[in-house]
């Protein structure tokens, strides 16, 4: 994709996001956070000093992960047919099912015009829900801590403050639960503002723990592309999936033959936004970047996540 298509896409793109935001009624502008930067000089890839004295800083490893042979054979192979993939509505219990779908690794424009991605990871098997949900919870408030997620993409990451009250809540999902973490990353080669909204996965219909098929647990949320937004999420999430949304799930298992645990990702881009990338070039790019950008954040996740979860546990983090 050269220049001035990424540009008209992200032209396109922002309009849509910022359409979409606007619907809810909520300001999206100006952040009303002290803290959250909005000025990109600001931002960088790896570890400064700084970083490198945080406690956390013997987990940032930026050696990238060997993506499996699955997850490039299912991109090469794509866009598949829409057939093999799911629609959003159907994904609750597409997730719920024991076994593997006819796509996990690829992705498909689905017959209604919006987009789906799918993307499998192997993740050891001692990685927990409870693991997956403290993630969440403890590393959106601050950027070297993304950082150790996808060291060579991410640059910055911040939050609005949390009440003590709501960040130190026994469950760690109820700490990032209707909570917007600000990020900025490459996806492929093009840097992202991204604002992604966590939501209640059974708001949405999905289930967190499913023992018939090993489910562990579920993250889900909505994403508004290009921008920082701070939206109703609870009302977002009443009024579902529509052709302006982007939103995603990550979801924790068990194997079904027995040998370890795995990250099922999926996201899905609504119909307008599809749309729109189809001006500016074609939504495959984008389709192909993320979902290797996905591929590399979950598989690296699972080898350092038992680990620093023992260590930071029973962190609190606020956004202060």
């Amino acid at each position: 994709m050269g220049f001035r298509q990424t540009l008209s896409l992200c032209t396109l793109l922002s309009l849509f996001s910022l359409k979409a935001s606007a619907n809810t009624g909520v300001p999206i502008g100006p952040l009303y956070a002290r803290q959250i930067d909005q000025n990109d000089k600001d931002y960088y890839l790896g570890y400064r000093d700084a970083d490198r004295n945080t406690s956390w800083a013997k987990y940032f490893n930026d050696t990238p992960p060997v993506l499996s042979r699955e997850i490039l054979s299912g991109l090469a192979e794509s866009p598949h047919p829409s057939s093999l993939g799911v629609n959003i509505s159907a994904a609750p219990e597409e997730l719920d099912a024991p076994g593997y779908s006819e796509l996990e690794n690829g992705f498909a424009v689905l017959e209604d015009g919006s987009m789906t991605l799918t993307i499998r990871s192997d993740v050891p098997s001692t990685m927990t829900g409870e693991m997956l949900d403290f993630w969440f919870s403890w590393h959106t408030n601050e950027t070297s801590k993304y950082k150790i997620w996808n060291p060579t993409a991410h640059q910055y990451a911040a939050i609005n403050p949390l009440p003590h009250e709501k960040a130190s809540r026994p469950s760690y999902r109820d700490r990032y639960i209707n909570v917007t973490s600000f990020v900025d990353e490459y996806i492929g080669n093009t840097p992202y503002k991204l604002s992604i909204g966590f939501v209640d996965p059974a708001s949405m219909g999905f289930s967190t723990s499913t023992k018939e098929s090993g489910v562990l647990g579920l993250v889900s949320a909505f994403v508004t592309l290009l921008t920082y937004a701070e939206e109703d999420l609870p009302t977002k999430a009443e009024k579902g999936f529509t052709p302006l949304s982007a939103v995603l799930v990550h979801q924790l298992r068990k194997k079904p033959d027995g040998s370890g645990n795995e990250v099922r990702s999926r996201f899905w881009f609504g119909d307008l936004l599809v749309l729109g990338m189809n001006f500016a070039g074609g939504p495959k790019q984008l389709a192909h970047d993320l979902s290797v950008h996905c591929a590399n954040e979950m598989t690296h996740l699972g080898t350092f996540l038992p680990a620093l979860f023992e260590e930071f546990k029973d962190d609190v983090a606020t956004g202060y």
